[in-house]
């Protein structure tokens, strides 16, 4: 009876952790830094700034349902997000980030190169 006792309680700890920290991703989320890593052969500075430019206008919001709703100049997305022990996240199952320190960071590929895009939450 006590291991019984012992395991549901661990087993209630554990909910309320992974449920506090699932809450620090409730909100709005925003572009804060924007780094554009493509071949300079296949680029020019003047593509790199206007998608740099482009990408700062990227937001999503997280809602008390884990729903995400992202939002940039050319498109929305909406879908379920999780997480994993590491803070990776996952849209509707696909990988959509790393989450740590306060900061989710995106990398998204693309045959000139990569973007990286750091969000902080809205007012923090």
């Amino acid at each position: 009876m006590k291991k019984q006792i012992l395991f549901l309680l661990g087993l209630v700890f554990s909910l309320c952790a992974c449920h506090q920290k699932t809450d620090s991703l409730i909100g709005e989320w925003e572009a804060d830094k924007v780094n554009v890593h493509f071949d300079e052969r296949r680029s020019t500075p003047g593509m790199v700034k206007q998608i740099g430019e482009s990408e700062k206008h990227n937001y999503f919001i997280i809602d008390k349902d884990s729903m995400l709703v992202f939002n940039s100049l050319e498109m929305e997305m909406i879908g379920r997000v999780t997480t994993d022990k590491q803070g990776n996240l996952f849209l509707e199952g696909a990988p959509f980030g790393q989450w740590k320190n306060g900061e989710i960071v995106t990398r998204t590929p693309s045959p000139l190169g990569e973007i990286v895009v750091t969000y902080r939450k809205k007012g923090a």
